[in-house]
């Protein structure tokens, strides 16, 4: 197992790279004490499987199976107090008792407010409707709620404080809903109940987390810093407008935790192919986006589709959706926080060396590599194309960016992966396949997820790469 004073988890590309495996698979095995999660809110998702099964996250850290490991939400998160609660009484109700964990009296609270303007404008980007956007813009703008108006100093509910407040903020976002978006008015009395009853759960654990990962850190604790999403979606340098609303990357994770430690080890997180979720350019994209949604909707009661036969065939034959769809249906590609399906193509390096670039990455971490056992040939986008010249930059414009042609390198398949206990035991074909990886990144690869278990996990020596694009 790979050993460093802090770690950075940070996804590298448009988010879902398996982070949260990653996060506690590093805690299990690497003398973490501390995890912090720094950005996002209850739009991420991270599902950890155990033995005892699988264990969905959205606002809690993914250190939150471990009780030895202290948890932080921190400042630079936006939280749902109604939401948290429940994802507290569901792990509490499977066995942990969650007092592993502290919230910011500086973070950022989700209202009512939030989520019915996220649900009513934000199809047009495609968000989970979590209220996370509008919540960040309340920020932005000082109009927003945080944790310390909720819950004072003294640890105790501030009723009168946090009644006034919501009190005047819904007089007038009631006048912005009813008036220019056409829906219902809120009730602050009702809103005041929830979020009281929410904060009479959560007021033992709020605190200046800033202050507390500062006394970690001079008492020499190991620390792990978690990001939401993926380097893609970061508000700056990402696929903007089609972005989360916080920064995801190291410079996110120095604000939003409030300590300025730079993590030892910069971890990425990267599928062995790439995936996205909701709208926004794609250049890797195998098949069209409307058919993804029309064909391949996720019934909790009838399951995931399966891919037939005859769609296998038409895959290997060249057929782009059919590729497509045999990556989404074999890795299980739906979106943790919404069950959408998840967009699928093949691994584009110029957007993990943004991903690098802008986190400063030392480190890879290659997940769902046994997804593409038997595919005869993979591709890697290596450049793009448009008007006859190749760039290997990420484009800031993005709404040129679906014309941009993906330049591609051709490299053999491997039939499987199973019974490989170590790199050497690999497949030469996907020996082949990292080392490319690492070589246009410039970033050694340390570990490989080769299943959704976190024993199914190969680490390999830290040692130098050579760029070569």
């Amino acid at each position: 197992m790979i050993r460093a004073a802090s770690y950075l988890v940070v996804g590298g590309q448009f988010g879902d790279e398996g982070k949260g495996k990653i996060v506690d698979l590093v805690v299990q095995e690497g003398g973490v004490d501390v995890v912090v999660r720094y950005n996002g809110g209850a739009n991420a998702g991270h599902t950890i499987v155990l033995d005892q099964g699988k264990y969905p996250l959205h606002l809690l850290p993914s250190g939150s199976l471990h009780p030895e490991v202290m948890n932080l939400i921190t400042a630079g998160v936006v939280v749902d107090p109604l939401h948290l609660v429940k994802e507290i009484q569901n792990l509490q109700g499977r066995g942990f008792h969650c007092e592993n964990l502290r919230i910011s009296d500086r973070a950022h609270l989700v209202m009512p407010w939030h989520k019915s303007i996220d649900a009513h404008l934000g199809g047009r980007i495609g968000t989970t409707a979590r209220g996370i956007g509008p919540c960040y813009e309340d920020r932005a703008s000082r109009r927003g709620l945080r944790m310390g108006d909720l819950v004072d100093e003294a640890g105790l509910v501030d009723k009168d404080h946090f009644a006034r407040r919501v009190k005047e903020t819904v007089e007038d976002k009631n006048a912005i809903l009813t008036k220019v978006y056409g829906l219902g008015p809120l009730d602050p009395e009702e809103i005041l109940h929830d979020y009281f009853a929410a904060a009479e759960l959560l007021k033992g654990q709020v605190t200046d987390t800033a202050d507390l990962l500062e006394q970690y850190t001079r008492e020499g604790k190991c620390v792990l810093f978690e990001g939401a999403q993926g380097a893609l979606l970061d508000v700056d340098w990402g696929t903007y407008p089609y972005v989360t609303s916080s920064s995801v990357s190291l410079p996110g994770c120095l604000l939003g935790s409030g300590v300025f430690v730079v993590p030892e080890l910069r971890m990425g997180v990267v599928k062995a192919y790439a995936t996205r979720v909701g709208e926004g350019p794609f250049p890797t994209e195998l098949g069209e986006y409307g058919a993804v949604k029309e064909r391949d909707t996720f019934n909790p009661e009838l399951g995931a589709p399966r891919l037939t036969e005859a769609e296998r065939s038409a895959a290997l034959d060249g057929d782009d959706y059919c590729m497509g769809r045999w990556l989404r249906l074999v890795g299980a590609e739906f979106g943790t926080t919404t069950g959408r399906p998840r967009r699928c193509g093949w691994l584009d390096l110029v957007a993990v060396r943004q991903a690098v670039r802008m986190s400063g990455l030392n480190a890879l971490v290659l997940t769902k590599l046994d997804i593409l056992d038997g595919i005869p040939k993979l591709k890697l986008a290596v450049a793009y194309e448009r008007g006859g010249k190749q760039t290997r930059a990420f484009p800031a414009r993005s709404h040129h960016l679906n014309e941009y042609t993906p330049v591609y390198e051709e490299l053999p398949g491997w039939e499987t992966l199973d019974g490989a206990g170590s790199f050497e035991e690999l497949p030469g074909e996907a020996q082949h396949y990292i080392r490319r990886i690492e070589e246009y990144t410039g970033v050694p690869v340390r570990v490989l997820s080769v299943g959704s278990h976190r024993s199914q996990s190969l680490f390999l020596p830290d040692r130098a790469v050579t760029a070569r694009h």
